[in-house]
């Protein structure tokens, strides 16, 4: 009885301060939200003859927002995009792209089959590829992730090689994957901002330190936590050492950080990303702790079956300590979002991903089983800290762009070259290969040129146009007619086509400029570089004829007539549909 009263004189003291902090930081952020409106305030039915807000065109904020950030962003801020989807049979997948400076990114890839084996990358390290002056892919090596439509549907593609492991064989092997995933949106947006739950955030500031007393870090916290969120369905089929393709149906979110590096620094976070599929419930709960910000912050949301969204108001995560024993440990989670929720559960083996950019620190990462309302549901959790901001160059690289007039040739040696969409996917890559055997001087790349889309362009005649046109409508199925005599019937008519002047003076003057008076001597080999070809979708390998041997500039000139003729011949088409 003493002890209880002694206990009470020495925390009411802490109790005054924490209300006095509470009340500060409750009206410090309602007068922060009386000044600034919701990031996604965007639509509104009754604005009649407004194509916006009605939601017929997408507003400009949603594309900017979901498109990669340009390089000033970066330096000091996150650009990252997570796809997260788990479905009844246990079948689980986790993505992750997170962007640095001067093209580099991490890649996390966790993939979980019905059979029990499980996919992931061993480097995580990679470059994103060329963005062709306006980026709007989020790539790493050979995972590559974009929207079809802004908040409403992405595209997710990997090619490359795995980690396969299983119950059987923790060693696991390296494995041949292709996947293709569609992910389609099925809720509003959860938008991390102080209107989501004032009361909570300001409980969870009044619980941290301050640098600075009674201010509290209301900046810190905006500039720290900018994250939007939003529950979706993932469809989409798996290959695994080119055979049959399997088809996979997930629920789950899309996650998008773009907060300040600096003020997540010494970060510790819990997430847990369910879903029920016996009713649709799907949840995401996370409890952060920021060091002079906030301490156990809770958010996150409930979407139900009918796709309404509802904040977390109250959340608390208990996780049972970790016994080596044990094959599995346990959670617990009482949480508010409207109705009150208990979920508990089973934590399988965890597995750790390192992350390099956006921030430094780790995650790991743990499927779930657990049990919500009687219902049962799979799902993962999150854990992790964040170390340090991530290393910053010293100089950014230059950004290359577009030039303004696009010239008939390029040489390998020219940076233009690098634009696919300029240069072809085999003209591009040996630009970028010429570029980089400079640095590393570990192997060569012979000299040449590309004749660019531009002088594609040039020798495009009315004839020529109007063949193709029909050439795409019966190869479509538009319109009746042989593929094969429509085909040969555009090839003749290309072959019947002279090279304008000006771009057999260009091919010419730069072959000059590149091997100089031996050019004639020289013995050349004239490919194809179409866009679109020699990418991680499509390898394009043996398809398009190469002449090799040809000597003198006149027959170079020969060859490229028979070239493009020959791209538009019916095995070609066949292969490009």
């Amino acid at each position: 009885m003493v002890v209880s009263h002694i206990l009470a004189l020495f925390t009411a003291p802490l109790e005054i301060l924490y209300w006095i902090k509470w009340i500060i930081a409750y009206i410090a952020i309602r007068l922060y939200n009386a000044l600034h409106c919701k990031r996604f305030d965007l639509y509104d039915i009754n604005a009649l003859g407004d194509p916006v807000k009605l939601g017929y065109i997408v507003p400009r904020l949603e594309k900017e927002l979901e498109s990669p950030f340009p390089e000033s962003h970066l330096q000091t801020k996150a650009d990252e995009v997570v796809f997260y989807g788990v479905n009844s049979k246990s079948e689980c997948l986790y993505v992750r792209i997170a962007r640095g400076c001067n093209q580099v990114a991490d890649a996390w890839i966790y993939l979980r089959l019905a059979n029990g084996k499980t996919y992931n990358l061993s480097e995580t390290f990679g470059y994103q590829q060329s963005s062709d002056d306006k980026c709007e892919t989020f790539s790493c090596g050979k995972l590559q992730m974009h929207y079809l439509i802004p908040m409403r549907r992405w595209r997710i593609f990997f090619c490359g090689m795995l980690k396969e492991t299983s119950e059987t064989n923790d060693v696991g092997e390296e494995v041949f994957v292709k996947f293709v995933f569609l992910w389609k949106a099925s809720s509003d947006v959860y938008d991390l901002t102080l209107h989501t739950n004032p009361e909570g955030f300001a409980s969870a500031m009044a619980r941290a330190g301050w640098k600075v007393p009674f201010v509290p870090p209301v900046k810190k916290f905006t500039d720290a936590v900018n994250f939007y969120a939003q529950s979706g369905v993932v469809t989409g089929t798996i290959s695994v050492n080119d055979g049959p393709d399997y088809e996979i149906y997930l629920f789950g979110d899309r996650m998008r950080g773009l907060g300040k590096t600096a003020n997540i620094v010494g970060c510790k976070f819990t997430t847990i990303l369910g879903n029920t599929p016996s009713n649709g419930l799907n949840f995401h709960l996370c409890h952060c702790s920021i060091p002079y910000a906030f301490k156990n912050l809770p958010f996150g949301f409930v979407v139900d079956a009918d796709g309404g969204l509802e904040p977390i108001k109250e959340l608390d995560i208990n996780i049972s300590p970790f016994i080596a024993e044990k094959s599995k440990n346990r959670f617990k989670a009482n949480f508010r979002a409207g109705d009150k929720y208990e979920v508990s559960g089973k934590i399988g083996k965890p597995i750790v991903f390192y992350s390099g950019q956006g921030w430094s620190g780790y995650l790991d990462l743990s499927v779930i089983e657990f049990n919500v309302k009687n219902r049962k549901g799979s799902g993962l959790i999150l854990s992790g800290e964040v170390y340090k901001e991530p290393k910053r160059p010293a100089k950014p690289l230059p950004s290359l762009s577009l030039p303004e007039s696009v010239p008939l040739t390029v040489q390998f040696t020219d940076e233009t070259s690098h634009f696919g969409e300029i240069s072809g996917g085999k003209g591009s890559s040996l630009g970028k290969l010429t570029q980089l055997s400079k640095i590393e001087k570990t192997f060569i790349v012979p000299k040449g040129l590309i004749v660019t889309t531009a002088s594609y362009t040039e020798f495009l005649t009315p004839a020529i146009i109007d063949a193709i046109r029909n050439l795409e409508n019966i190869a479509y199925g538009n319109r009746k007619g042989d593929l094969q005599d429509t085909c040969n019937n555009v090839s003749s008519i290309i072959e019947g086509t002279l090279l304008p002047s000006k771009v057999c003076h260009s091919i010419i003057e730069d072959l000059k400029e590149v091997f100089g008076d031996e050019v004639n001597q020289r013995l050349f080999a004239v490919r194809s570089s179409a866009t679109g070809e020699d990418t991680a979708a499509m390898s394009a390998a043996g398809q398009m004829d190469t002449f090799l041997g040809v000597q003198g500039l006149k027959d170079v000139n020969t060859y490229l007539y028979l070239l493009t003729a020959k791209k538009l011949l019916p095995e070609s088409k066949t292969y490009n549909t």
